[in-house]
């Protein structure tokens, strides 16, 4: 089974390299990365030396979703600086303009692929931290 995947805000990558790590004990499941949003360069130096050269669509807010091939599952770590009790607290509301606030973009991105072709991913991943 091939699990199409694309991961928002990627960093270096953990969220497929945590899946990657789920292959090796369920060998029948294939986690191919069909793209990346990334827009901080050191991170993107890292994701490239770990996962090899998978496209990078780069600003969250900027792709064009038509653009992007189908995928089955969604990973969205999205910066959590303001929410976290070692950051600054600043929340997340929408259009706050902070960096948790592009949570707020997973919504947008969802409602834009649903309204172009109807077929959204099957699984949603999201993962934040307290700290």
């Amino acid at each position: 089974m091939v699990i199409k995947t694309f991961e928002a805000f990627a960093g270096y990558g953990s969220q497929l390299m945590a899946l990657k790590r789920l292959e090796r004990d369920y060998p029948e499941v294939h986690f191919e990365p069909i793209g990346i949003s990334e827009i901080d360069e050191n991170p993107i130096k890292a994701y490239k030396a770990v996962h090899g050269d998978i496209t990078n669509y780069g600003d969250i807010s900027k792709i064009d979703w038509n653009n992007v091939p189908d995928f089955d599952l969604f990973t969205y770590s999205f910066p959590c600086q303001d929410l976290s009790v070692a950051g600054k607290q600043a929340g997340m509301s929408k259009g706050s303009g902070t960096r948790s606030g592009l949570l707020w973009e997973v919504e947008r991105i969802l409602t834009e692929i649903r309204d172009s072709n109807g077929e959204l991913p099957q699984i949603l991943f999201m993962e934040n931290v307290p700290q």
